[in-house]
């Protein structure tokens, strides 16, 4: 049997074997492809995984909540960009919170250049900026007269409603202080503020096969070699069959 029929049996053989496999590959570059084009229209950049496996694999250190914010029957503890509010995740992203205090109908987070309003339910209903803030950075928060107090550099400012502001007495304020929290507090807190990962980026890198590391962008070039190859491949099996076709 000569060489260039062995060739084209073994071609046929496994042709469509590999075909299958290569479809596989080529419809997850394809999916991937068109969600990175949407990324930001979805949101991805602001989404994150939180799985201790992953950032392992990323290299992302987490830092363990070694402290927490009381007033009233409230809590905050804040870690790795992350805040849990009353026992449950209420923020990601965002700073070191400098402190919390609980005014009648809501909750007051500060950060030194931000406040974030909360709900008695633990809802996020506004976020300050520096603009809407009587002086940054925060340096302090704290109640005074059912009111809320900042201290800053500038001086110590009151309101009532977090919008106007005025300023305030030095005396009589009850300052947001952090507390220490115990180990069981610590190991569970800890297990619920892991450092994360974007969805974004760990779609790009798998897209791109740096997900596998050093040599992942190298295989998938290979990948993608190896789909063109049989693309001609497949055509040369066509015409070839069709050849034979017009002779006969």
């Amino acid at each position: 049997m000569s060489p260039r029929l062995l060739l084209l049996l073994f071609l046929r053989r496994w042709h469509a074997r590999i075909g299958l496999a290569a479809v596989v590959f080529f419809l997850f570059l394809a999916v991937t492809g068109v969600v990175l084009n949407h990324a930001t229209e979805l949101g991805l950049d602001a989404r994150y995984v939180h799985v201790p496996w992953l950032a392992r694999w990323y290299g992302v250190a987490g830092e363990p909540p070694r402290h927490a914010f009381r007033s009233g029957k409230h809590d905050l503890i804040a870690a790795n960009g992350r805040w849990v509010l009353d026992g449950r995740i209420s923020a990601d992203r965002v700073p070191q919170p400098i402190g919390l205090v609980e005014l009648p109908d809501m909750i007051v987070v500060a950060s030194s250049a931000s406040l974030y309003l909360y709900g008695k339910d633990g809802v996020l209903i506004d976020r300050l900026e520096r603009n809407a803030l009587p002086a940054v950075p925060v340096q302090a928060i704290g109640a005074g007269a059912r009111q809320l107090v900042l201290r800053t550099a500038s001086g110590i400012f009151e309101s009532s409603d977090a919008l106007s502001w005025q300023p305030a007495p030095r005396d009589a304020i009850a300052w947001s202080a952090p507390a220490d929290l115990s180990v069981a507090e610590r190991e569970r807190y800890s297990e619920m503020l892991e450092p994360g990962v974007s969805v974004q980026r760990v779609l790009l890198d798998l897209h791109s096969g740096r997900f596998a590391g050093r040599y992942g962008p190298l295989a998938v070039d290979l990948l993608a070699v190896f789909l063109g190859v049989l693309s001609l491949s497949g055509a040369w099996l066509f015409l070839k069959r069709k050849h034979r076709r017009e002779r006969h």
